[in-house]
């Protein structure tokens, strides 16, 4: 655990959710290209939630990212 996971603990979740993010879209991606599993109605909706929930867990961690070089920017320059 870093310094930056101590002071920010919101940071540590989002990075989490990032990586599972990530690997939700990899893996829709995969059903998309590699099966034949996108030809049925189910498939279709499997592979839609997964890069679509993938993308929405995604999102935050930037943001995250932002504030906290915002919020240190800010100590740094009233110092």
């Amino acid at each position: 655990m870093t310094k930056e996971d101590k002071t920010y603990p919101l940071i540590r979740l989002f990075k989490v959710l990032h990586v599972v993010g990530l690997l939700m879209v990899v893996a829709g991606i995969a059903l998309l290209m590699a099966t034949e599993v996108d030809q049925t109605v189910n498939g279709m909706l499997v592979i839609s939630s997964l890069i679509g929930t993938g993308g929405v867990l995604i999102s935050p961690f930037p943001v995250a990212l932002f504030l906290q070089w915002a919020m240190k920017a800010k100590t740094d320059h009233s110092n």
